[in-house]
């Protein structure tokens, strides 16, 4: 199986800008090792300046990108890669831009019972009602699932921000992906409203020491969660994979605007790859928040460059 690479070169919703810089690396990194490979661009313009929104930062931007954007180019971009029989990799700047990206997939899966594995340290399950930071790209699954989580409100949008807000939970034309289809790994930081979400909704969530979220009690080895995982993949049509670098551990990808202690290391990472990309019902790849501005050590920027080129590999022997 060939492969086509999807670029979204956005960074509108992160804390950190930086990340198109990182899209541009790994673009120029794939244009090596697959020369041949069909490219989609996809380009936000935007002035960053002091956000309207303060619970929902550059909304007012994210809104018309995916909509008039993002949104439609993803989708021819799938729609090419059903007709030439390829497989789509999103290489993209920061993780809000998975509500587009995800809706997108979606939309085109629409009669599929869709999935999706979170491969992140965070839940990105917070709301413009419960951030505590306004950094959209801490949304993209509450978005995407339709959580307003107002059983744990701290923040109170105005109008204008809370139509923004039901515009992104409505990308998606279709209701064929739940809480009950999503699986994080190596998830290891969250707020109370994110955890109150995984606790009443049952999610399938473990860490990067095997311990599971709702009982760190029970710990398991990453081949058991892997072997669990694939046993719960295989009632799904279509899976969405997406691999937020911050699920590494800090000390090997300091190039993130996030990064926390005690992720997963490059074995690891290779481990999950080689569990999930080879199922059938894996349809898309997507990498994010590489932001190569906040660290200049190349050494360790070469073990995103190698997990990709992993991936890559992975996809093509299907």
């Amino acid at each position: 199986m060939t492969v086509q690479f999807i670029e979204v070169y956005s960074d509108i919703g992160a804390g950190k800008h930086g990340t198109t810089h990182g899209v541009a690396m790994l673009s120029e990194y794939c244009e090596k090792i697959r020369p041949d490979s069909k490219v989609h661009k996809i380009q936000a313009q935007y002035q960053p300046i002091t956000p309207q929104h303060p619970s929902a930062k550059y909304l007012e931007y994210l809104v018309p990108f995916f909509q008039n954007n993002l949104l439609p180019n993803v989708t021819t971009a799938l729609d090419d890669c059903q007709q030439q029989g390829d497989f789509p990799i999103i290489i993209s700047g920061d993780h809000s831009n998975a509500m587009g990206n995800l809706a997108a997939f979606r939309n085109h899966h629409q009669d599929a019972k869709v999935g999706v594995v979170w491969i992140d340290a965070h839940a990105d399950l917070h709301s413009i009602f419960t951030t505590p930071s306004g950094n959209m790209h801490g949304m993209p699954l509450a978005a995407s699932l339709g959580l307003d989580n107002l059983d744990c409100q701290v923040a109170t949008p105005n109008d204008e921000a809370v139509a923004g807000w039901n515009s992104l939970k409505q990308l998606a034309k279709t209701d064929n992906f739940t809480t009950q289809n999503l699986y994080f790994l190596g998830l290891r930081s969250h707020e109370p409203p994110e955890e109150h979400l995984l606790h009443t909704h049952d999610i399938f969530a473990y860490n990067a020491k095997g311990e599971k979220f709702q009982d760190a009690h029970e710990k398991l080895s990453l081949t058991q969660i892997l072997e669990n995982l694939t046993k719960e993949l295989a009632c799904l049509d279509a899976v969405y994979v997406s691999f937020d670098v911050d699920s590494l551990d800090s000390s090997l990808i300091p190039a993130t605007g996030t990064p926390e202690p005690n992720g997963y290391s490059a074995d690891e990472m290779q481990q999950i790859f080689g569990a999930l990309l080879s199922l059938p019902n894996v349809k898309l790849f997507e990498i994010t928040e590489f932001n190569p501005t906040l660290d200049d050590d190349t050494d360790k920027h070469q073990t995103i460059f190698a997990l990709l080129g992993e991936a890559v590999k992975l996809i093509e022997q299907r």
